[in-house]
């Protein structure tokens, strides 16, 4: 990263998380593609749309299930990061949630209060990404699960 000059930078942690995040995606989104039949996107062509036309208008909605347990099963260790910020980021405004409550700790006392706050408040994001996405998520999951 020192040598790309992308050191103390936030694509520093994009590059990264896109590089880890790579191979589970494509794994779930392939895994769940093969299970749509063949004849949906022939019978679009059939009907006149176009290639990006079958991806939005066909493709899209079927693998939203897909997507949802994706972008959880990313985000989570995404957003509790500490290794990579730790490394890559130096300066302050930069410092990711966990990197940041690291201050409450100090060699001799712990600021438990302000601690534990600021896990409550890292914490909300993750909640309500599930919230709103447990329907895609568990349907998402369990779609593979049942062959027959």
């Amino acid at each position: 990263m020192n040598e790309l000059g992308l050191l103390d930078s936030r694509w520093s942690l994009i590059l990264t998380y896109a590089a880890s995040g790579m191979p589970m995606s494509v794994f779930i989104l392939t895994g769940f593609l093969k299970t749509i039949p063949l004849e949906l996107s022939e019978a679009a062509k059939v009907d006149g749309c176009s290639e990006f036309g079958i991806l939005y208008r066909i493709m899209l909605p079927l693998i939203r299930p897909a997507l949802a347990t994706v972008t959880i099963v990313n985000f989570v260790p995404w957003w509790n990061d500490f290794f990579f910020p730790l490394l890559f980021i130096k300066s302050e405004k930069l410092k990711t949630i966990p990197l940041g409550m690291s201050i409450f700790f100090g060699q001799y006392t712990t600021d438990w209060g302000m601690l534990f706050a600021g896990m409550v408040m890292a914490s909300l994001p993750l909640l309500l990404l599930y919230i709103f996405m447990s329907k895609q998520f568990i349907s998402g999951l369990t779609s593979g699960a049942v062959k027959g």
